[in-house]
């Protein structure tokens, strides 16, 4: 097919229009709408790739954090202490020895107290006390002045089982040691408490709260 100018229209510098031409412009504008597209998806897909690496930074930063690494620490030692208790048939769970250490040092504190030890409810120390008093380890005595207070004590029972799972404890202990020198233990410790005290609360703001 051919172009001709229309005689009447000399001044017309209009390009020739053909049906073939139609056709071949839309599908060049197909195709210069369908590239924008397809680098879209890509910078899309190459955005999506770099989001992993970035993600694993985060996690890594988050197991490498102090609190995460204290609870970590927390939930090996209580694991292995009582899996070897029970290996030996001791009945003592962490939470029950933890009160039983806690009794030895100071015969005579109450549910209450107890509680406030643990930062835990009444409801759940009543419950860590009936089972060890149900098995004779403790026993529970009416306060003098305060009939409605009982007063725990570690009976001979209780300390002997005490002393068996300290036993059992301080091997796990031990083991969570072995690669420290006695220097670096020695330090450990030193930081340790410097932790406690930061997050204990001081006897001023004790005493303003009393006053």
């Amino acid at each position: 097919m051919t172009w001709q100018r229309d005689p009447t229209h000399e001044g017309d510098q209009s390009p020739p229009t053909t049906r073939s031409a139609g056709r071949q412009g839309g599908r060049g504008a197909a195709a210069r709408r369908a590239k924008p597209s397809g680098t879209n998806v890509k910078v899309e897909t190459a955005k999506a790739g770099q989001a992993k690496p970035e993600l694993a930074v985060q996690h890594a930063t988050k197991r490498d954090h102090e609190g995460y690494l204290v609870k970590e620490l927390q939930h090996l030692l209580r694991g292995q202490i009582e899996a070897r208790m029970r290996a030996r048939g001791l009945w003592l769970s962490f939470p029950h020895s933890a009160v039983l250490m806690t009794l030895s040092e100071e015969p005579g504190l109450s549910g209450a107290q107890l509680s406030r030890r643990f930062s835990v409810t009444a409801q759940t120390m009543n419950g860590l006390l009936v089972p060890l008093e149900t098995k004779g380890l403790i026993e529970r005595v009416p306060d003098p002045e305060n009939a409605r207070v009982l007063k725990c004590y570690l009976n001979r029972k209780g300390v002997d089982l005490m002393q068996r799972g300290m036993q059992e404890a301080g091997a796990v202990f031990e083991k969570m040691l072995s690669n420290l020198s006695a220097r670096e233990r020695d330090e450990f410790r030193g930081i340790l408490r410097r932790c406690i005290e930061a997050l204990q609360p001081r006897v001023e703001s004790r005493l303003k709260k009393s006053g």
